[in-house]
């Protein structure tokens, strides 16, 4: 590669965080799995690239306390048959099962009863990591910040190292406070081929933090094993162009483009950038 430069254009908070909603769909898909984030594209919680004010602090919170959530209730509905079911397995078994069921009723609409289930049942059983995570998910995806807020801090009082936790952690915190977001990132994470979003994200901070030549070659190794990502290809851009690697920036540009984004938004800033680029020759 040529003489680095540091671009003193830098790349916005907003597309960065419209980057990291972004994570994890291709590595669930890749995984034939249901991905959590997931969810916060199917309630249209968050633009591809959000509004560049409102990645100033964190989204603002609604005051709606857990409890409120159970007015809604059904008396011996799915969510109690549910539970009924699950009590009798062993707790791994009742975690992952209870997640099953609020996917499901996801995709049947009934959220409500979903992250009813989800609360009845980490309040009951507070290892239940998976379904404290899924329900933080819906949390967000609703704008429910404060609540997701006080169900991530409270498993990551429990379990510190959980993955799933930090990493919807640190998105709460990417706009506000992105060093605490690294921070929190850094701290006893899983091997690379392990979970790729997590460092997908670590990538992000990186970046948005001024450690560009750190993102730089984070996303190296993360094309390594996913070659074809399309958005990892678009973060990789941004970085190669923060550090004036212009023909480099511009080759990665194309590649994402070749491989594509999935999202309009995306796509669109994608090929303003390749064209802005294709100008400086």
């Amino acid at each position: 590669m040529k003489s680095r430069r540091l671009n003193q254009r830098c790349v916005s908070p907003a597309l960065l965080l419209g980057l990291v909603l972004s994570i994890g769909s291709a590595y669930a898909q890749a995984a034939g799995a249901p991905s959590r984030l997931e969810f916060l594209n199917s309630f249209e919680a968050a633009d591809a690239v959000m509004p560049t004010q409102q990645t100033q602090r964190l989204p603002a919170e609604r005051s709606t306390p857990l409890n409120e959530f159970e007015s809604n209730a059904i008396p011996a509905g799915p969510a109690d048959n549910a539970l009924r079911s699950a009590r009798a397995m062993t707790p791994e078994a009742q975690d992952l099962t209870v997640v099953q069921q609020a996917l499901d009723q996801i995709d049947q609409g009934q959220i409500i009863e979903a992250t009813l289930l989800l609360t009845e049942f980490v309040e009951g059983q507070p290892q239940a990591h998976q379904s404290r995570e899924t329900l933080a998910t819906i949390l967000l995806a609703r704008g429910e910040t404060g609540l997701a807020q006080r169900v991530l801090t409270r498993g990551l009082e429990l379990a510190p190292n959980f993955v799933g936790f930090k990493k919807l952690y640190a998105r709460l915190l990417m706009a506000a406070d992105p060093a605490r977001a690294l921070a929190l990132l850094a701290e006893v994470p899983p091997m690379l081929e392990q979970d790729p979003e997590y460092y997908q994200l670590y990538a992000l901070l990186l970046q948005q933090t001024g450690r560009i030549d750190d993102a730089t070659a984070m996303y190296q190794r993360l094309l390594q094993i996913d070659p074809t990502n399309g958005r990892l290809w678009l973060s990789y851009a941004v970085a190669l162009d923060a550090l004036g690697l212009v023909e480099d920036a511009r080759s990665a540009h194309q590649t994402a483009n070749r491989y594509g984004l999935g999202d309009p938004t995306l796509n669109q800033y994608n090929l303003q950038r390749l064209k802005s680029l294709r100008g400086n020759r």
